[in-house]
């Protein structure tokens, strides 16, 4: 969230001088309606709203900032801004994400006849995986989790699964045929497992972010299953790999729907997205 400057109105926001903490009486007279407080080392600090802005203490934010901390920040919940001024690294590892899954859908879906995907290993390795995975420790700066463990995570499994199609250690020419699918199968399946676990806590966000991380978790499934049916059911496993690149093309869609999001503003775009709440995400503190 970047800060700026509007004028705060010093009869409703105490400097720090002034926030000494309150007795039990003083708080009895405090008008609730319009404010809350943030207990600090420092005492009380009153955070005062207005059409457009919200003051807390002595720093400023645009309210349409907490209003799209969602999909285009990872968030999948309300959390209180980060500490520290941090520009926002999550487009970045969501569209490289969504390029390198977009390119790696069409070949499932045996576009242009499905040419091999050994031609994506600089995408695997620079920019759905060692850019992804930066964007995630970055984000960890910024005190966003989720964000970080999704962004973080992918970028490892983008690296490792560059590494098997190239062949880069001799990974996949030390097993046989079958045995090779078998373990792909294994390795996707645990990503299938990870990618659940995180969709679960997008079950109260937005509807994009629920979307986005179910298609992921889909691909992965679809995928992983025609890894091990590849050689018994050939025909079915191609129907599946094609059923995971289907997926795969509308989380990478919606990938950069996110990615367009957290960079729009009103003032560098003609639209900006609104925020599709999902039944129970929860905003504010008062909706916990």
């Amino acid at each position: 969230m970047t800060s700026s400057s509007p004028t705060i109105p010093t009869e409703s926001v105490p400097t720090m001088h002034d926030t000494a903490p309150l007795h039990h009486d003083e708080e009895a007279h405090l008008d609730h309606s319009r404010h809350n407080y943030k207990f600090s080392p420092h005492g009380v600090t009153r955070i005062f709203t207005t059409d457009s802005h919200v003051h807390i203490g002595d720093q400023s934010f645009e309210r349409h900032e907490f209003n799209r901390a969602f999909e285009g920040y990872l968030n999948p919940g309300y959390s209180p801004a980060p500490s520290r001024k941090f520009a926002n690294p999550v487009p970045m590892g969501v569209a490289g994400f969504s390029l390198t899954l977009f390119v790696l859908s069409l070949i499932n879906l045996n576009a242009r006849g499905g040419p091999n995907p050994a031609g994506l290993a600089g995408l695997m390795w620079f920019y759905a995986g060692a850019i992804e995975l930066l964007s995630g420790m970055w984000c960890i700066v910024i005190e966003a989790t989720w964000a970080a463990t999704l962004l973080s995570s992918f970028g490892g499994f983008w690296i490792g699964y560059g590494c098997i199609v190239v062949d880069v250690f001799g990974i996949s020419t030390s097993y046989s045929g079958y045995h090779v699918t078998q373990v792909l199968g294994m390795w996707i399946l645990g990503w299938t497992i990870f990618s659940t676990m995180m969709w679960i806590m997008t079950f109260r966000s937005t509807w994009p972010m629920f979307i986005l991380m179910g298609a992921v978790v889909f691909c992965l499934l679809t995928l992983s299953i025609a890894q091990f049916i590849t050689l018994e059911h050939a025909t079915a496993a191609k129907g599946l790999t094609r059923a995971g690149g289907a997926f795969g093309i509308v989380a990478s869609v919606l990938g950069w729907y996110v990615t367009y999001e957290g960079i729009c503003t009103k003032e560098n775009a003609y639209w900006v997205p609104p925020v599709l709440l999902m039944p129970g995400a929860v905003t504010s503190l008062e909706d916990e």
